[in-house]
C-alpha cells in the first residue's frame, strides 16, 4: 500500500516528528494531490498541523485560476487553510536575465519560505517524485554537473521534505484512481520547449529500453554520490579550518597563504566551499568559476577581482573575500501610516500605535522587542513605513553615533533573507524604528518625556 511505502520514507530519512506544522506545497496536480491526501491521513497518528500553499506562476492565465480555485476548494473540503498568491514570472525572467523555468523555481522557493514563515511551519511537504529524481539527475548530467548536482534531488534539504521521493509516479496515479481523487493537469507539463520536458518525454522512455528499471538504477547512482558527497564534507572538516579566516551571513573569507599550501584538487574542494557557504548554494556555479579564484589565489601579483554568479571575489591582503549578491526578497514598499491599528499582510505583521501620556517613573521596555516607546515630541510626524534602501543610516538606541543600516543588521544577525522585508517605522527625517529590532537613539525616552508614541507589533493570525 503507497501509504506504508511513504511512511518507510518518511521514517528512514528521518522527514517528520510529532507534532509538526507542515505547509504543503499543492499545484493542483495529481503528485501534488496525493501528497496532501498521504498527509492529512497521517496528520491524526502524527499529530501534525497542516496548512496549504498554492501559487500561480502567471503563465496560464484562465488555466491558472481554475487551478487556484480547485485547490482553494480542496482545502476547503478538508478544513484546512489555504495560502494563495500570484507572481508575473515571465516579468522576472526577462528583468533577471533568467530562464523561466529557474524564475519560476526562484519565486516559488521565495513564496514558500515566506509563507511558512507566516504559519510557522518548520516543514515545507513537496511532491517531487522518483521520476523527479531521475529527471534532474539527467537535467544536471546535461548541464555538466559535479558530485552534488549528480545527487539530484535529496529527500530531505531542511526546511523542505519530499515524502514521495522514492516512489514512481505510476504507482501515485495508480493510488489516485483507485481512491477516486481529482486532480488538474498542467498542459504545460507536455512542452518540448522545456528541456526538463525533454527529458521526461523524450529522453528518459529511450533509456529505458535500454534498462527496464532505470529509475531505481539512477536512484542507486545519486544517493551514492550524496553518500560519497556527506563522506568529503567530513574530510575537509579539518582542512576547512586552517583555511577560513571569517564566515558571516553573505561573506566568507579564506587565508590566501594556507590555500597556497594545499594541493590544488584541494585547493578547488576548499574553494567549492567557500562559494557554497558565501551564497548558500552553488547554482550557476561551473569547474570554469572555481578554476577562476585558483588562479585568482595563485596570482603573483597578490591581488585582483574576479566576478562570479551572484559572488564578488577579491584579495585583500593575505585573505580572499567571497561575497554574495543578494536579490531582493521582495518588491520595495512604502506606505504612510498613521495612529491605531494597520495590517501589513504582505509581511504577515500589524502595527498598532498610540500616543500616551508618560512620566519618570516608568520605565521603557528592553530593546528589540515587539514593543517599543519613543518620544512623541521627538518624533517628525506624519509617519510612513518602508523597506530599507540603499545608503540608509540609523543611530541605534544607546549609541552616539550613525551607522550604515546595512552594517547594523548584520551586526545584530538579521538573516540576509529578511533584511529586505523587514519594515521600518520613519518620521519625515530619520527612521525611527527598525520594526522588532531596535528602536533610534534620537527618539529615546528620557527624563523631560511627557507624551509617549507606544508602537506594538503584533503577528497576523491565519
Amino acid at each position: 500500500m503507497l501509504l506504508e511505502k511513504v511512511k518507510s520514507t518518511i521514517a528512514h530519512h528521518g522527514m517528520l516528528s510529532r507534532g509538526d506544522t507542515i505547509l504543503a506545497a499543492i499545484s493542483g496536480g495529481v503528485d501534488s494531490v496525493v501528497l496532501l491526501d498521504l498527509l492529512s491521513r497521517l496528520a491524526s497518528e502524527l499529530s501534525l498541523t497542516l496548512f496549504i500553499a498554492h501559487l500561480d506562476h502567471g503563465l496560464r492565465e484562465e488555466d491558472a485560476k481554475k487551478d487556484t480555485q480547485f485547490v482553494v476548494s480542496l482545502g476547503e473540503k478538508m478544513g484546512l487553510s489555504v495560502i494563495c498568491e500570484r507572481i508575473d514570472v515571465r516579468r522576472i525572467s526577462e528583468e533577471k536575465r533568467l530562464g523561466l523555468e529557474e524564475a519560476g523555481r526562484l519565486m516559488r522557493r521565495r513564496f514558500l519560505e515566506a509563507t511558512a514563515k507566516k504559519v510557522a511551519a518548520n516543514r515545507i511537504a513537496l511532491g517531487h517524485t522518483l521520476d523527479d529524481r531521475a529527471e534532474t539527475l539527467l537535467f544536471n548530467l546535461i548541464r555538466g554537473a559535479g558530485p552534488t548536482g549528480l545527487g539530484g534531488i535529496r529527500p530531505v534539504s531542511p526546511p523542505y521534505i519530499r515524502p514521495l521521493i522514492e516512489t514512481k509516479r505510476e504507482e501515485i496515479l495508480a493510488f489516485a484512481r483507485a481512491e477516486g481523487l481529482t486532480w488538474r493537469e498542467d498542459q504545460t507539463n507536455r512542452d518540448t520547449t522545456f528541456t526538463r520536458n525533454r527529458i521526461r518525454h523524450q529522453i528518459l522512455p529511450l533509456l529505458q529500453q535500454l534498462n527496464p528499471r532505470l529509475l531505481e538504477a539512477l536512484q542507486r547512482a545519486a544517493d551514492l554520490l550524496l553518500e560519497e558527497g556527506k563522506a568529503l564534507d567530513t574530510l575537509l572538516k579539518r582542512p576547512w579550518k586552517d583555511v577560513v579566516a571569517r564566515e558571516e551571513t553573505g561573506s566568507v573569507a579564506l587565508r590566501r597563504d594556507q590555500l597556497l599550501r594545499v594541493p590544488g584538487e584541494l585547493q578547488g574542494l576548499l574553494l567549492r566551499r567557500g562559494i557554497a557557504n558565501a551564497r548558500g548554494n552553488l547554482q550557476g556555479i561551473e569547474k570554469v568559476h572555481v578554476d577562476a579564484l585558483r588562479d585568482l589565489v595563485t596570482n603573483v601579483n597578490g591581488h585582483g577581482e574576479v566576478h562570479l554568479p551572484d559572488l564578488t571575489a577579491r584579495i585583500q591582503g593575505n585573505e580572499l573575500l567571497l561575497s554574495a549578491h543578494r536579490e531582493p526578497t521582495m518588491v520595495p514598499y512604502e506606505l504612510p501610516i498613521e495612529l491605531g491599528r494597520t495590517e501589513l499582510p504582505h509581511l504577515g505583521v500589524a502595527l498598532d500605535l498610540s500616543i500616551e501620556r508618560w512620566n519618570d517613573t516608568q520605565q521603557p521596555p528592553k530593546k528589540g522587542g515587539s514593543v517599543e516607546v519613543a518620544d512623541a515630541d521627538r518624533v517628525h510626524f506624519p509617519l510612513h513605513v518602508r523597506s530599507r534602501r540603499e545608503g540608509d543610516r540609523f543611530r541605534p538606541l544607546g549609541m552616539s553615533d550613525e551607522k550604515r543600516l546595512k552594517d547594523f543588521l548584520i551586526d545584530e544577525r538579521v538573516p540576509f533573507y529578511d533584511r529586505d522585508s523587514l519594515p521600518l517605522l520613519c518620521d519625515q527625517e530619520q527612521i525611527v524604528w527598525v520594526v522588532g529590532v531596535r528602536l533610534s537613539d534620537a527618539v529615546r525616552i528620557t527624563r523631560k518625556t511627557k507624551r509617549a508614541l507606544v508602537m506594538r507589533l503584533e503577528e497576523l493570525a491565519w
